[in-house]
């Protein structure tokens, strides 16, 4: 019968056309950065504001032009456009590695369990150990990359006397893999059905894979960007929407048309606005390359959704242990696995029901 539904389920998803849409995707607020750098825009529209009519104060009472030649801004722009680029790219960069380090935690955790599973002792009680360690290693890899020591999602996982120890550790990651070591150790010892060497090294193997994406992320986590180019990037932004103000008065004041009149006091509305449009795209630009450097803060706008990974590890070694013959000491269900109590969505995902990316 669930053979039967699950079917008619996946018939029915491949049935389903896929939906886009380029005006939600346009419009939709949560997930962009236009509400973290609004404040930024309409300072400088003002800011902007006030040089045009310091400029137009200048030159009504002391004769003197302020305006300026629009041709340097067009290289400028472009050079502090590809500035942006390589910024945003930089972060991005960042970003994508750490997805590929915590694609590598969930592959190897489970691979872990495979092999503690099919080449351990056949002791129940052994077994339900090693996993609920592998298990709760991932979450504690997520808790520590956030700077969290709390972890209420590992109460059904670990008795109180290991949660109570791994809250003393000052690495938290390092005392669940030392968890590991030793259990693969007692399996090595293990006087029923002891694991063979080339088991037992194999084994080994996959749990030093995770340190070393562990360690991955944390070179992430620990060495931001260059600070000085962060830094010199933005003087130039503010140099070249202060000065942008009088480059447009020039083209304000040799403009003639008879459409829109600019010579009279259009310029002291138009210019502020064209001042913003174009903070609007550089401040963006700038802002998404911020974002981006730390890919495990729940504060950025498109931060790693490790809650639901480290909950799909956990889902999955325990289905492993489930399958095995002997166990000697309950284990949590694989239904009963739930997302921590904290986890947060990405603001990126807003359970749309159309593609926008």
């Amino acid at each position: 019968m669930s053979d039967e539904v699950n079917d008619k389920a996946s018939t029915a998803l491949r049935e389903k056309p896929l939906s886009y849409s380029f005006w939600l995707g346009t419009f939709l607020i949560r997930g962009s950065v236009a509400p973290r750098v609004l404040i930024d825009v309409l300072i400088f529209g003002v800011v902007s504001l006030i040089v045009v009519y310091v400029a137009h104060f200048a030159k009504s009472y002391f004769g003197i032009n302020l305006a300026i030649p629009v041709g340097p801004f067009e290289a400028a722009g472009a050079v502090l456009g590809l500035l942006l680029v390589f910024r945003v790219n930089a972060g991005y960069n960042r970003w994508w590695e750490a997805r590929v380090l915590w694609g590598g935690i969930v592959n190897q955790s489970r691979n872990l369990a495979i092999a503690g599973l099919a080449y351990g002792p056949k002791d129940g009680k052994w077994q339900s150990n090693f996993i609920r360690w592998v298990a709760a290693f991932p979450h504690v890899i997520r808790r520590s990359l956030r700077g969290e020591r709390g972890f209420p999602e590992l109460n059904h996982l670990l008795p109180d006397e290991d949660l109570d120890w791994l809250a003393q550790a000052k690495h938290m990651p390092d005392a669940v893999a030392s968890a590991i070591a030793e259990e693969l150790s007692n399996a090595r010892a293990h006087a029923e059905s002891p694991m063979d060497g080339f088991a037992f090294h194999r084994a080994e193997r996959e749990r030093s894979k995770l340190i070393d994406y562990l360690g991955g992320c944390e070179r992430i986590l620990k060495t931001p960007l260059a600070r000085s180019g962060a830094i010199q990037v933005r003087q130039f932004v503010f140099l070249y929407l202060i000065s942008f103000p009088f480059a447009l008065l020039a083209n304000f004041e040799a403009s003639d048309s008879g459409f829109v009149d600019f010579s009279g006091a259009n310029p002291y509305l138009l210019i502020p606005m064209f001042v913003m449009i174009l903070a609007y795209f550089l401040l963006s630009l700038d802002r998404i390359g911020l974002e981006l450097q730390n890919p495990f803060d729940t504060r950025r706008i498109d931060f790693l959704p490790l809650d639901e990974m480290c909950t799909t590890i956990e889902r999955n070694v325990l289905e492993l242990l489930h399958e095995t013959e002997q166990r000697s000491r309950s284990i949590p269900k694989v239904g009963d696995v739930e997302l921590p109590p904290d986890a947060l969505p990405p603001t990126s995902q807003n359970n749309l029901k159309v593609d926008i990316s």
